[in-house]
């Protein structure tokens, strides 16, 4: 094996600030780029290898690093070959921490709320006086980013814990629900790639008492702070307190008990941090959710919800909660990945269900099991996001919110849960929406 050549796998965001860091600080090393598609904007005067000729040079042993991009699935039996010959993998993520080993940092995960709980913890830190930055699974390649003064907090994924091989100084775990069995070739394996935020004992770990696969765990684990927990920062009738006394929030836009739940998480990695005053007050001014997150918006006089971003069952069960005083026409369905749709079920014969719209493919799943339960409320089934949106402005009462929380994955339609917020949007505010 050649040990002066290393390969950047994914030519992304990502692969592209792997390229300009390993140039910077290897340049001992001859660079190759490898794709598994076609390449339009391949680097000049580098080697680009694509599809099977790529798969091949990695099981060939020629490459002594590989720094590969997170959505490149780390169980690929090329992988396995490719270490089996010598070959180290690595990522971005990995690379930063490298280069940056006195950085203070602050990671965050979990399979619902990690986004929102990352940027709110970058937000009291900020408010709290302290020069912080967010980085990670936001949008911007952490390589092409120096550490703030004080912290750094990264809104980490599974793709990206799977390899993870250094230590946060303070790890956030939200919550564990089946998710990304795929990519990770099960369930079970998804649950110990998320856990791998906590791999280093020196690493203070922030985890959800009120959860119980999160409690289940970590419960054992030394050097471990809950939230959700009557001794710290909990959620409780839609309020945040910490121990017996409530703590005044002031300016929190965000619906839903769960959200409050997000903020006491984030109010525990703060408080551990160093910001001051948090367990008596909490100012959330200026603090603002990203797209597809329970983001309301009116379509002719009816209260529209995009919640895209609840690819699991769990994460539809907390938006019905936060609209479970007004009748909801909930659109459900997508990709199956081996969603239990038996909670949300039993919730749906509960809630104030004007209508259900039913998307491919699960959404044929959640109308067996409710049709077992012996539901009397519409159930329409439609093939595309647009045909559901009209069906749900036929159905909707003046009073009542048309809710877009499909728990399931967009890829029946859609490439990622934007797209399909996107589109909810589009065919909601469109001038020829039928039935409106």
């Amino acid at each position: 094996m050649a040990s002066s050549e290393a390969a950047i796998w994914g030519y992304g965001r990502e692969g592209q600030a792997a390229l300009v860091h390993l140039k910077e600080t290897r340049p001992d090393l001859t660079l190759v780029i490898l794709n598994d598609t076609p390449i339009s904007d391949a680097p000049a005067g580098l080697e680009c290898l694509t599809g099977d000729a790529a798969k091949d040079a990695l099981i060939s042993g020629r490459f002594a690093l590989v720094v590969k991009s997170p959505g490149i699935s780390l169980y690929r039996q090329e992988i396995a070959q490719a270490k089996a010959k010598g070959t180290r993998f690595t990522s971005g993520t990995n690379l930063w921490f490298e280069a940056h080993p006195q950085a203070r940092t602050i990671a965050v995960t979990g399979t619902k709320g990690k986004s929102t709980v990352s940027r709110l913890i970058h937000h009291l830190l900020v408010k709290g006086g302290f020069d912080a930055k967010l980085l990670g699974n936001v949008g911007v390649a952490a390589l092409s980013e120096k550490p703030a003064r004080d912290w750094t907090v990264f809104e980490l994924s599974s793709y990206q814990l799977a390899d993870f091989d250094h230590a946060a100084e303070i790890g956030v775990l939200t919550n564990l629900y089946p998710e990304h069995a795929p990519w990770h070739g099960g369930v079970e394996t998804y649950y110990r790639d998320k856990l791998n935020i906590f791999r280093d004992a020196k690493t203070l770990a922030i985890a959800n008492r009120a959860h119980r696969d999160v409690f289940a765990h970590v419960k054992d684990r030394a050097n471990l702070v809950w939230f959700n927990d009557e001794a710290g920062f909990y959620e409780k009738g839609g309020k945040l307190f910490f121990g017996t006394h409530e703590v005044d929030v002031e300016n929190f836009a965000l619906r839903g008990a769960h959200n409050i739940g997000n903020l006491a998480a984030a109010c525990t990695a703060a408080d551990q941090a160093g910001v001051k005053g948090l367990r008596d007050r909490v100012d959330m001014a200026g603090f603002e959710q990203l797209a597809h997150r329970l983001e309301e918006f009116v379509a002719r006089g009816i209260t529209c919800v995009d919640d895209s971003i609840s690819t699991v069952p769990q994460a539809t069960l907390a938006a019905l909660a936060a609209y479970a005083s007004r009748p909801v026409v909930l659109i459900a369905g997508g990709s199956d990945r081996g969603q239990e749709y038996e909670e949300l079920a039993d919730e749906l014969m509960r809630a104030k269900v004007a209508a259900l719209i039913l998307l491919p493919v699960t959404g044929t799943r959640l109308r067996a099991a409710l049709e077992k339960r012996g539901a009397s409320f519409p159930m329409i089934d439609t093939r595309k996001l647009a045909d559901a949106v009209t069906q749900a402005f036929m159905h909707v009462p003046k009073d009542g919110v048309v809710l877009l929380s499909p728990a399931a994955p967009s890829f029946e339609e859609f490439k990622n849960f934007e797209e399909r917020g996107e589109a909810f949007k589009a065919a909601s505010l469109s001038p020829s929406l039928r039935g409106a």
